[in-house]
């Protein structure tokens, strides 16, 4: 996506953006990979709401400073409130985009960034930034999702919207796209980073029926493209999709699939 579509599509979807249990568990993780001490100066990267940024900072207590950025201001204004009512004192944020850093060179001891690297239209270019503004020796923390994520569901919410559509979904994935260990290595490897450590973490969850399902998918960007359907398509869509959806469903609920990355290293010292 370009940096307005995104901007335009996280303002829009603010209001449920703090339902969706995909993206903030993993989020709340990644800190714990960075092993941050106190006293560090640590940059969140696309932070949302703060789910990341608020963790690190109960790991770093008040010893040390947090700066969160995010392109989207209504994400950043729930990140606030949320910050203040937690008493948090040392986190800082800032409209921004992941690919053009407004900070100097050797800012940052801990560079975090939870599920955005897939989002970004130059993941290169991002990856070049967040080293820039990283101390010698600093560390990177990143957190993408697996091939799995979201399957059988996802395929069958792709047939879907070709079916209702018209036409097939077509993914724009770069040529390493960071949705496997092998690639995220190999994405820090080629911008510099060293002491690279990439594992993977099964994140999934049970939901307990098809409707806690929809409002899970309907609380992410996904919901614009629903939106964007005619009203009695998006009807009819709805209850198809639901429908074999459901026909998923175990004695534990309807099983989300969700493969996490985390991905750490380190700039060289010199």
């Amino acid at each position: 996506m370009t940096y307005e579509n995104l901007r335009r599509t996280f303002n829009a979807i603010h209001d449920t953006y703090d339902n969706v249990k995909t993206m903030k568990g993993p989020a709340e993780r990644l800190p714990y990979y960075a092993n941050l001490t106190p006293g560090q100066s640590v940059l969140d990267v696309g932070c949302g709401t703060g789910w990341c940024t608020i963790a690190a900072a109960n790991l770093l207590g008040n010893q040390g400073k947090i700066v969160g950025v995010d392109i989207a201001d209504n994400l950043l204004v729930l990140a606030r409130n949320k910050t203040v009512t937690a008493g948090i004192s040392n986190v800082e944020y800032y409209l921004g985009n992941a690919e053009d850093l407004d900070f100097t060179d050797n800012s940052f001891d801990v560079v975090l960034s939870s599920l955005v690297i897939f989002f970004l239209s130059d993941i290169n270019k991002a990856l070049s930034e967040w080293y820039r503004v990283l101390k010698p020796g600093g560390t990177v923390a990143i957190s993408s999702f697996g091939e799995t994520l979201y399957q059988p569901n996802m395929q069958m919410l792709m047939d879907k919207f070709a079916q209702y559509e018209g036409s097939p979904y077509i993914a724009n994935r770069p040529r390493l796209a960071p949705n496997s260990t092998e690639n995220c290595r190999a994405l820090l490897n080629n911008n510099g980073f060293e002491n690279i450590v990439v594992s993977e973490e099964q994140m999934g969850f049970f939901l307990p029926d098809a409707d806690a399902y929809w409002q899970e998918l309907t609380s992410t960007p996904w919901r614009l493209r629903i939106s964007s359907l005619e009203s009695d398509i998006q009807k009819k869509f709805r209850e198809v999709h639901i429908l074999e959806v459901d026909s998923l469903r175990t004695d534990k609920g309807i099983w989300i699939d969700v493969p996490i990355i985390f991905s750490v290293a380190s700039k060289k010292l010199n």
